[in-house]
């Protein structure tokens, strides 16, 4: 005799990876969802819709997204192009300030902030600082003179006197011209002196000056050490690759040339590097000796200084951290991409060198050092080489935590987190087009999308708007009921969905920046279509005669919870969401309950996929299943 089972799914889980499709022996089987395009899982269970992608402007040039927070009011969106940075506040363009970053190095750029200023890092460029002036609109970005740049012998080179160097002395003659210059730095003892100005033969440089820093009385014999030194930072030499504050020192991680070594400031004198004599106070040059070369990718303030590298993570948990007490600790062994971490749930999101899992970099009380466990196990299908990542904490319309992954095909792997209540699902968001960047201000999320419109490629800055459901959209309200709405050139010669009032309209397609309506309306948003998608994982219920996962099976009723929503399908078929009596003209109102659906026909896997076409809301708290095997 067939069997009857009942089955209950909220996708707290998220999608799963198709490699799971045969693990109905873990939990998450049975919380997960097969496919899940274009929502968003909820803390609470289900999922909804995600929110539309409002049009802000049209940038038409690669970009990269960043964001500068005085507070949380007062709040910018920068916009990184080929030598320039545009500078938003609440989606109105306030200032251009121009940079010396192109387009191929936008992606290796990082910063960190502190108050009004933010410093910016690339390696081929000495770093600056943007300011934030006394109004929106007056920026200044500016080259950072740091003083006391930590010296290096890049030569190796180590060459005796032969001749005696005073005060006075304008001269040196050295026994070997082997890694010298015409102009640079030589180290006597623990004394560096300048020269300038050419060899005049093949052991002897002119133009010597004393350094600031050297000594005044003292005088050198034969026997001296000469080494060749130099600016550890340098157009020739490179600068440095990160940046953070911490425990009132700027923070430097890596260099063109010295890849491996961490740089401290003097306390509360961010761009004076002196070394001296190892006080508390004074510089910090540190560098990573390990077994093989790690580079430094990223430095970050979390509850200790954290070191993120190609071939491991680190930590410097010594506290305060002071030239005598600075052990750099290696944690964990993954590597990481050159993406900066952030800090979401109490931990340290990162993308491991393989750009093909998620890591939290979480201190374990223990094992008294840092773990760093995958988050994307589940369903590392969706990321594909991420570029650029972000995370929400909260907004004023949702009280979920977010992490937004931008992938290299243009998608976006979005994860929900709430490690404290076990939360954590995977959902994959697309667009009609690549979206290449994205950046968090605050609770305003926004994406840089790279698009085809009307046969152009053409690339918009957009933004997350929970009150639409269409992308590059545009939403018009009007002081009286009409037809004409305007405002729409973005979207000239490609095919647009509407909605207006709350109903689904005509498509139309605008010309000239307009469109007209068939009917009258007020609030009307104009944008280009998506749909969602959720499949539900294999369906399996163990007997005692074994399990039915791949048994033959008939789907005979699904009773889908949905709240406040209109236009979904199940298995192809419309979802009954209105009834008789509605007064016509009336935008009909999203449907809050749960009705009874049945289906027909016997398969192996059995699943169920629910759709939606119109941009119309949609939350799915959860779907019932009567299934005879």
């Amino acid at each position: 005799m067939p069997k009857v089972i009942s089955l209950q799914t909220t996708f707290n889980s998220g999608v799963l990876d198709p490699r799971l499709s045969a693990r109905s022996d873990i939990k998450h089987f049975y919380q997960g969802a097969a496919e899940a395009i274009n929502v968003m899982t909820m803390p609470q269970g289900g999922v909804k819709r995600r929110p539309g992608f409002k049009y802000v402007a049209t940038i038409n040039a690669n970009a990269r997204l960043a964001s500068f927070a005085f507070n949380v009011e007062q709040t910018y969106l920068l916009v990184f192009t080929n030598l320039s940075v545009a500078i938003y506040k609440d989606g109105v363009h306030q200032a251009n300030v121009v940079t010396p970053y192109t387009t191929a190095q936008l992606f290796e750029l990082q910063w960190t902030q502190s108050a009004d200023t933010m410093i910016l890092v690339h390696k081929d460029h000495q770093p600056r600082k943007l300011v934030r002036g006394s109004v929106h609109t007056s920026w200044t970005l500016s080259t950072i003179s740091l003083t006391n740049i930590p010296q290096y012998d890049y030569e190796g080179d180590s060459t005796p006197l032969s001749g005696d160097l005073n005060e006075s002395a304008t001269t040196i003659t050295v026994d070997s011209t082997a890694g010298f210059a015409a102009a640079g730095k030589i180290q006597i003892n623990s004394e560096v002196i300048s020269y300038t100005g050419v060899t005049t033969g093949p052991d002897t440089f002119t133009g010597c000056t004393r350094a600031q820093n050297g000594s005044t009385a003292a005088e050198h014999t034969d026997d001296d050490l000469v080494i060749s030194v130099e600016d550890v930072w340098s157009v020739s030499r490179g600068w440095p690759k990160s940046a953070t504050f911490y425990q009132s020192r700027l923070w430097f991680g890596g260099s063109l040339s010295r890849p491996q070594t961490l740089w401290g400031s003097k306390t509360n004198d961010f761009y004076n590097y002196a070394v001296g004599t190892g006080l508390d106070d004074e510089g910090i040059d540190v560098t990573l000796d390990t077994d093989q070369v790690n580079a430094v990718t990223s430095v970050y303030a979390g509850r200790h200084l954290n070191v993120f590298t190609t071939g491991g993570e680190f930590s410097i948990q010594d506290s305060p951290i002071t030239p005598a007490k600075v052990a750099v600790k290696r944690q964990t062994l993954y590597g990481s991409t050159s993406i900066p971490p952030k800090m979401i749930d109490g931990s340290v999101i990162f993308i491991d060198r393989t750009g093909k899992s998620v890591r939290e970099f979480l201190f374990s009380y223990t094992e008294d050092a840092y773990t760093s466990g995958t988050v994307s196990l589940l369903a590392s299908h969706l990321l594909n080489s991420p570029v650029d990542m972000d995370v929400s904490k909260g907004t004023a319309s949702d009280d979920a935590n977010y992490v937004y992954f931008v992938n290299a095909d243009g998608s976006v792997a979005v994860f929900n987190t709430l490690r404290a209540q076990e939360v954590s699902g995977w959902t994959k968001w697309t667009t009609n087009g690549e979206v290449e960047s994205v950046a968090v201000v605050v609770d305003e999320i926004y994406f840089l999308v790279k698009r085809t419109i009307n046969g152009v490629i053409v690339r918009y800055l957009e933004q997350l708007d929970v009150d639409t459901y269409t992308d590059a959209n545009k939403t018009v309200t009007l002081g009286a009921p009409g037809t004409a709405v305007t405002g729409l050139a973005h979207l000239n010669g490609e095919a647009c969905r509407v909605r207006a009032d709350g109903a689904i309209y005509d498509d139309a397609t605008p010309a000239t920046g307009a469109i007209t309506l068939t009917e009258n309306a007020t609030v009307i948003e104009v944008g280009l279509n998506y749909t969602t998608s959720i499949t539900t994982m294999p369906i399996n219920m163990d007997f005692q005669d074994g399990p039915t996962l791949t048994r033959k099976k008939r789907i005979v009723k699904v009773v889908p919870n949905v709240y406040q929503s209109l236009g979904i399908s199940i298995n192809g078929n419309r979802f009954i969401d209105r009834n008789f009596g509605l007064t016509l003209g009336s935008a009909p109102t999203p449907y809050t309950g749960i009705k009874e659906m049945y289906l027909l026909g016997w398969t192996n896997l059995a699943q169920v996929e629910i759709t939606q076409a119109d941009p119309t809301p949609m939350t799915l708290l959860g779907v019932g299943l009567e299934v005879e095997v």
